[in-house]
């Protein structure tokens, strides 16, 4: 039963219609956007002599650090393939539907295999087959799993009328693979070689206790709704609040330390003022909500929960799109900026994409999936420009918008696709897990 969340759901009629009118779009762009990530910049050679030396190589892979970026940014791209291809189906055929996915995943990668062996820059690869076609299982079977978990949801009790355990997972990984691969960390990274022990061992031995001292201050913030998020998550699984508190609290701890010992993997220096910060973000969000959501719940109710919950959110996810918070105050940086080929979908990672840049495309995915699921059960507006999860998409607009006037930052048109994606996907989930609207957050116009 839902927890006052507001009147009874309405019938929903539309998802049917919606689907069907953006199947056939949503994957041409999404197939556009899998050729420019993997065809960009091909230089043409097709010498036959050196087309069979590729096709050699591409039958005799060799494994390496590189490979596994490179198999990791696959999966990535790929699996927003299987996601999208699955999101916008026909209901009532998951099977098909997931076989289909993998199919034309590895369809899309013999081509795309195909077409590199004339390529002079370009490396065709057996194992860059497996991973986009793995990738193409691996985000269907995210989407059914998801889809699956939130159906069995359905008649919990819950504070806005959608699970929050699809903000605490999402919001969780997110800091997660944040704590994992910092954002402004990067630069501190160094070459790194050698076997995984012997690199981990050399993290550990460089590792200073002095590094407590090195707080990321401006991470405590951003790790503090984590906290708020699983309680709250728990609570609804039936766990009462004060234990929930304890749980997520003293299970930070152990999370963060894993997450910065890895970082000897990738060459950055292990921080233990990180721990702390991140640890203690995630603690001090589990004890205020632990301490305050019984209160809120009391005192706010109806269609006020998801507009607290809404605004509040819109912020976090401003904190994390406008980081450092510094001011551009150079005309000439702003003009570059605007000028620049920000328009060109994933110019800017082209043929360098890292562990990094794969990470920060999933953080972003990961945040504003949840933000379409609440606007797929809380829509703005029941109508108009403000209906389903339009929001969303203004929303994410209005960041890229913003960044030109961020030192540091600059707009990318890749990071509105992904946010767009994963608000469209999170509304899609939510609506085929059984949930339907209660109603408008905004009253509506007469």
């Amino acid at each position: 039963m839902l927890e006052d969340a507001g009147r009874r759901p309405q019938r929903d009629s539309q998802l049917a219609t919606r689907l069907e009118k953006i199947r056939i779009p949503a994957r041409i762009a999404y197939l556009g956007i899998l050729l420019l990530a993997t065809l960009s910049s091909l230089d043409l050679d097709v010498d036959p002599g050196r087309m069979a030396f590729r096709l050699r190589r591409m039958l005799q892979p060799t494994v390496s650090l590189s490979d596994a970026i490179d198999g990791a940014r696959n999966v990535t791209l790929f699996a927003g393939w299987g996601l999208v291809w699955m999101a916008t189906g026909a209901g009532g055929r998951s099977l098909v539907l997931l076989r289909n996915a993998v199919l034309t995943g590895g369809a899309i990668s013999v081509f795309v295999e195909g077409v590199q062996l004339a390529s002079s820059r370009r490396t065709a690869s057996l194992l860059d087959f497996v991973t986009n076609t793995g990738g193409s299982l691996v985000g269907a079977l995210v989407l059914v799993a998801v889809v699956v978990t939130l159906a069995r949801t359905t008649d919990r009790r819950s504070f806005v009328g959608v699970p929050a355990l699809l903000f605490a997972l999402c919001y969780g990984v997110a800091v997660v693979a944040e704590s994992l691969i910092p954002l402004f960390r990067q630069d501190l990274a160094s070459p790194v070689s050698g076997a995984l022990l012997g690199r981990l061992s050399r993290g550990i031995e460089e590792f200073s206790w002095t590094s407590v001292a090195e707080l990321p201050v401006g991470d405590f913030l951003l790790f503090l709704p984590a906290g708020v998020f699983a309680v709250a998550a728990l609570y609804e699984a039936g766990m009462e609040y004060r234990r929930a508190g304890v749980v997520v609290g003293a299970g930070a701890l152990p999370v963060f330390v894993a997450a910065e010992v890895l970082h000897a993997l990738l060459g950055i220096p292990i921080q233990a003022g990180a721990v702390l910060v991140h640890a203690g973000g995630v603690a001090t969000g589990a004890a205020l909500s632990a301490r305050w959501l019984p209160v809120f719940t009391r005192r706010v109710r109806g269609p006020a929960r998801p507009r607290w919950l809404t605004r509040g959110y819109v912020a976090v996810v401003a904190a994390w799109t406008l980081r450092p918070y510094v001011p551009e105050l150079n005309g000439v940086a702003i003009a570059t900026k605007v000028t620049a080929e920000w328009w060109v979908p994933l110019r800017a990672l082209g043929m360098t994409m890292t562990f990094f840049t794969v990470v920060d495309v999933l953080v972003l995915f990961l945040l504003f999936l949840p933000l379409g699921g609440l606007l797929a059960v809380w829509p703005l507006r029941a109508r108009g420009p403000l209906a389903g999860f339009a929001p969303a998409l203004y929303l994410a607009a209005a960041f890229e918008v913003g960044q030109i006037f961020i030192a540091g930052r600059s707009p990318d048109i890749t990071d509105l696709l992904v946010q767009s994606a994963a608000a469209a996907i999170g509304w899609t989930v939510v609506r085929r897990a059984g949930f339907r609207p209660y109603g408008s957050q905004l009253a509506e116009r007469r």
